[in-house]
């Protein structure tokens, strides 16, 4: 008789806009609808959603990755006391940090599967984000980039599997020497029902003082440095595309130093954290959902946007690009060259027609990609190792 599948689903959690956490919630509500025991854990300051919270024996300030945030370090004999209370069979880690070398060790002391999902691109954060009077030291910098890439391909080396989110960092981890048989796919999966063009309602945006005659690009997430959201911020305040107003739903420790800079442009709203029906109805609302970051394994937003029938404008790296194919359901432009991010943007600003026929395409491209089948791809790889 095959073992009951139980998972313990474990990750670090900077703070509480992310997409691992979007991740984490999807993946319980479907472990709930088809009665598997899936326990979300983490270590972090306050009790979080869907997560079994264990509070933090020391703070690790991570300023420089990102601004005003920290990395918990737990108590390894409580977790290990607690999968073992709940029976856990399976361990999965959503993260490299703290959290994700518990995760590495409790399975190897309980000898148990463990699966790793890479969901962090961290050749793109230990080149471009590491700053600071050490860190950002050229002399230290390459040192600590290639001890980061290093613990990383060890790290990873350990698990039973590794989910990788897109065909490019499947690529990427067999060019870093890891086993083809370890890797799976975890592709995109997203909720149709719940992200839907019938939840449009463009008279949220009353609210922000939007005239209804003008059009909203939209922007969700954590207002970070590492999204590249300057592109986004300096083409409105530099350009002032007639017609289009940015709005920026999220948060952050970084959000209140951009808000500062740049809200004193009227064509920029930052309308904080939504959730909720709030969220759908931005979505399905908004003309047109640009991430300009070049770092994303996945970019969970841009499946919930075109899902509500938005197109979407993402760069040539990373995960998004599997999603959005050029001029048919949005856009794509070179990372990291703001040139080409303003000359695609406004392209797309310049032609409302195209803007429309690609959100319609946007909703049907998406159609094929839901939790549901992705939570039973992921859920027969799981019992594999059972």
């Amino acid at each position: 008789m095959a073992k009951e599948l139980r998972v313990g689903w474990i990750a670090d959690i900077f703070d509480e806009v992310s997409g691992i956490i979007t991740d984490t919630e999807e993946m319980f509500e479907q472990a709930k609808a088809n009665d598997v025991y899936w326990q979300p854990i983490t270590c972090y300051h306050k009790q979080i959603h869907p997560f079994h919270v264990f509070f933090p024996l020391v703070k690790v300030p991570t300023n420089s990755f990102y601004a005003g945030t920290s990395m918990y370090v737990p108590n390894v004999v409580n977790i290990l006391a607690y999968l073992i209370r709940n029976r856990v069979n399976v361990i999965v880690s959503n993260t490299p940090g703290f959290m994700g070398m518990v995760a590495m060790a409790c399975a190897a002391y309980l000898r148990l599967p463990w699966v790793d999902i890479y969901h962090t691109d961290i050749d793109y954060y230990a080149e471009s984000l590491s700053g600071g009077f050490l860190l950002g030291n050229p002399l230290v910098k390459p040192i600590f980039n290639r001890a980061g890439l290093f613990y990383m391909k060890q790290y990873q080396k350990q698990a039973d599997l590794i989910f990788v989110r897109t065909q490019e960092f499947h690529d990427l981890l067999l060019k870093k020497g890891h086993d083809k048989s370890k890797l799976r796919s975890y592709p995109a999966g997203v909720n149709i029902d719940h992200w839907n063009p019938s939840y449009s309602t463009p008279s949220i945006w009353k609210q922000m003082e939007i005239g209804e005659q003008n059009k909203v690009v939209l922007f969700v997430g954590r207002i970070t440095k590492v999204k590249d959201i300057v592109f986004l911020l300096d083409f409105f305040e530099q350009e002032k595309p007639v017609g289009y107003e940015l709005v920026l739903i999220g948060g952050g420790p970084e959000k209140d130093d951009y808000q500062k800079r740049y809200d004193k442009n009227s064509n920029i709203h930052f309308a904080g954290i939504k959730r909720g029906e709030e969220l759908q109805q931005a979505y399905a609302s908004a003309n047109l959902y640009v991430l300009p970051s070049g770092s994303e394994t996945l970019g969970k937003t841009i499946l919930e946007a075109m899902a509500s029938g938005t197109p979407a404008l993402v760069s040539d790296k990373g995960g998004p690009r599997d999603y959005v194919k050029d001029k048919k359901n949005g856009r794509i432009f070179e990372a990291g060259n703001y040139e080409s991010f303003k000359k695609v943007l406004g392209e797309m600003l310049a032609d409302s027609t195209a803007l429309d026929k690609m959100g319609n395409e946007a909703r049907n491209s998406i159609l094929g990609h839901t939790d549901k089948k992705l939570f039973q791809q992921f859920t027969g790889h799981l019992k594999e190792l059972l």
